[in-house]
């Protein structure tokens, strides 16, 4: 695996979450999202379910609880910088993250890339638990 495999803008396809041998779409089935990597190792990631219902009042600081809660818990977003092993793990140095646990914090992934599909595995999402498998189409070379 090398960065000039992954440079580029990718769309999110699809997100399964795995835990104890069970599959479910954590995002919902038409989950939403680009995932960025830039050839001098920074990256942007974000991931949200296309059902997330609007506010009511129309304004992002005014939600309810309720609404707030869906918001959060149908994304994730995280930005920072990376790099790669030799093995085809990617280590990410998060710098800033929507689950502020995240905030500084740094992870591994592996990735394969096979033509134009990417399969990205994160064994620490941030449920606590399990793995999720993303699957993402590129959308625009880098």
């Amino acid at each position: 695996m090398t960065k000039k495999q992954i440079v580029g803008t990718w769309s999110v396809v699809s997100a399964v979450y795995e835990v104890d041998g069970e599959k479910s779409d954590i995002f919902g089935p038409n989950p939403m999202g680009r995932f960025i990597f830039t050839f001098d190792g920074y990256f942007t990631l974000t991931v949200m379910r296309a059902d997330r219902p609007k506010f009511a009042s129309n304004n992002s600081t005014t939600g309810t609880a309720e609404e707030n809660q869906a918001a959060m818990a149908g994304l994730i977003h995280l930005y920072g910088s990376y790099t790669f092993n030799s093995d085809g793990w990617q280590t990410l140095h998060i710098a800033g993250s929507s689950f502020p646990n995240w905030n500084g914090a740094k992870q591994e992934r592996r990735i394969q890339v096979k033509g134009d599909e990417m399969t990205y595995i994160n064994p620490t999402p941030p449920t606590g638990t399990g793995t999720i498998t993303l699957t993402l189409k590129r959308t625009k070379q880098g």
